[in-house]
């Protein structure tokens, strides 16, 4: 959430009032402020809480010790920025610290930036922060010297949203992945820029013409989501799971180790032929070999660039075209059993994602003429 609607303290606006009973005005006057009231309670509440789990998110990340460390560290700085705004905004609905809301742009403009570097440091483990990279600095100081010398305006807000626009984009169109896992996070990623750009702008049109940010809608609705993702990606950080994982090389699953487990996996297949059975899962290959199911998984995903069905059903494929030049009259109904499916249906799928043709066009262009046959 980065928008700036920084328009200083909430101020209470005049209104004329056609006259009316006392007592009543007393009662509809009472109401709003209880209204009022328990809207900044519950707002500033959630804003304080998720500004509390992200500075734990912040401090568990920078303790971190799973490779790539210069992308963790990088992510616990954009968590505390967040613990920073969540904060700022929590002042700015109450209408208090004027002098500290006064920053709030100027941290959302650092968001954009610092979640590219880490995106880019999780895709490419090995590279450095430079002094190149200081022009990242450029946008957000370009907007804190705006604000000194233009003063507040929607400009802030524009400048903001196209910061995450720009960033986002330049994020998927530069950075590259390898890896399966990899490419998921970079999706989250740059999916995460363009949602709060997307945010921002509604909370912008929202409050065109008016001075209270504490009857946003979109932006309890915001705030209320950011929380919730936050609980679920902090709780499954915990348990080292879930998105965050994605991220993560650990010893075991270094190069070295990765051409091992191939190795193994691709010795299994061939000597002990599990794919035969029509019930092979990754849990239950993980299992024969003694190797936890993830590490099976993401070297499948790593290496081969599939996924494990896909692969599994690559062995499977195999077999149906050895079998088939072998015994090229030998119905398709009795191949496909034999190489470890049970459906037409899924044979034709899998034959036609692997080879590109049905079983048979692919035995029909692969039939040996008899013309060509030995005399």
């Amino acid at each position: 959430m980065g928008i700036s609607c920084d328009k200083g303290p909430n101020k209470p606006v005049s209104r004329k009032r056609a006259p009316s009973n006392a007592i009543g005005d007393i009662h509809n006057r009472d109401l709003g402020q209880a209204r009022e009231t328990f809207y900044q309670v519950e707002m500033t509440s959630v804003l304080h809480i998720s500004a509390v789990l992200c500075a734990i998110m912040a401090l568990y990340l920078v303790n971190l010790r799973s490779q790539p460390r210069l992308a963790h560290r990088l992510l616990a700085l954009v968590f505390a920025l967040f613990a920073a705004q969540h904060l700022l905004t929590s002042l700015a609905i109450l209408g208090l610290g004027p002098a500290l809301v006064w920053w709030r742009p100027t941290l959302a403009m650092l968001l954009p930036p610092a979640l590219f570097l880490h995106l880019r440091a999780a895709s490419q483990p090995g590279r450095r922060l430079t002094a190149g990279d200081l022009l990242h600095l450029a946008p957000p100081a370009g907007l804190l010297l705006g604000r000194l010398f233009l003063g507040d305006g929607r400009y802030l807000d524009g400048a903001i949203i196209a910061s995450l626009l720009c960033y986002g984009a330049y994020a998927v169109l530069a950075l590259r992945t390898r890896n399966a896992s990899g490419r998921r996070w970079k999706i989250m990623v740059c999916g995460w820029l363009f949602m709060m750009a997307l945010a921002d702008l509604l909370v912008m049109i929202e409050l065109l013409g008016r001075e209270d940010l504490r009857h946003s809608l979109i932006l309890i609705i915001t705030v209320s989501g950011f929380f919730l993702f936050l609980v679920y990606f902090l709780l499954t950080s915990l348990h080292q799971s879930g998105p965050l994982s994605w991220t993560m090389t650990r010893a075991r699953e270094d190069t070295a180790g990765n051409e091992v487990v191939r190795t193994r996996l691709e010795q299994h297949m061939a000597d002990q032929r599990p794919w035969l059975d029509p019930d092979l899962t990754v849990a239950r290959l993980a299992r024969q070999l003694a190797l936890p199911q993830r590490r099976v998984s993401e070297t499948i995903n790593d290496e081969f660039g599939v996924s494990v069905s896909r692969w599994i059903n690559g062995w499977r494929i195999a077999e149906a075209q050895r079998l088939m030049r072998g015994t090229p009259d030998r119905p398709l109904v009795e191949l496909m059993l034999d190489c470890g499916f049970q459906t037409r249906s899924n044979f034709n799928k899998a034959f036609k994602g692997v080879t590109g043709e049905t079983p048979s066009a692919w035995r029909r262009r692969n039939r040996q003429p008899p013309s060509s046959l030995p005399q």
